[in-house]
């Protein structure tokens, strides 16, 4: 994924049962990154939702991509 690419949190992502984000909620990327001092690390982004929430470095895969048609929560 890359910054300012517009995504969710999976519903089956157990970070999405966990918060207590709306399973619509879409967020933007803000950065993509690995942490390279850990081999086979998965990719991690940090994403923004309305208001101030701010999700850093979260596993690329407990979110998946939304069109750019989808209005934000």
């Amino acid at each position: 994924m890359k910054a300012g690419q517009r995504v969710r949190l999976r519903a089956a992502s157990p970070i999405a049962k966990r918060d207590e984000l709306p399973t619509e909620a879409v967020g933007t990327v803000l950065c993509s990154y690995r942490v390279r001092a850990r081999a086979g690390a998965p990719e991690k982004l940090d994403v923004k939702f309305t208001g101030n929430t701010v999700m850093w470095g979260v596993a690329a895969e407990e979110f998946e991509t939304v069109d750019d048609g989808h209005r934000t929560a």
